[in-house]
């Protein structure tokens, strides 16, 4: 959390030596460690409740609405991407059809121009 490494916690303990003393400075200790663990305590409370109220929330119920709908959207995506295919496959089924007829035309055509001769 904080940076702190030995050689400054090293000149802190000796500016405290100096201005507190050796005979208060162990009482200072105690109550500093007693309002930073308090600290900490009120810091978890708060976070804990705040956590509390956020999944009392309809946030959770949006998060799931959210969901939902991503899925759906996948669903209308790969639904008309399938449309779009058998589409695709009709209108080549029906070209072959046409291309069929065609030569079936061009056949009867031929065949009357022998008949014809």
């Amino acid at each position: 959390m904080f940076d702190i490494g030995f050689w400054e916690l090293l000149v802190i303990a000796v500016v405290l030596l100096l201005v507190m003393g050796p005979e208060r400075l162990p009482e200072v200790a105690k109550q500093a460690a007693f309002f930073v663990r308090k600290a900490r305590q009120g810091m978890f409370r708060l976070r804990s409740e705040m956590q509390n109220e956020l999944d009392g929330t309809p946030f959770s119920e949006l998060e799931k609405a959210k969901r939902e709908i991503s899925d759906l959207k996948n669903d209308l995506r790969q639904f008309g991407r399938d449309l779009a295919d058998s589409a695709e496959q009709k209108i080549g089924l029906d070209e072959a059809k046409e291309q069929i007829e065609m030569t079936e035309l061009d056949t009867d055509k031929s065949v009357a121009k022998d008949d014809a001769s």
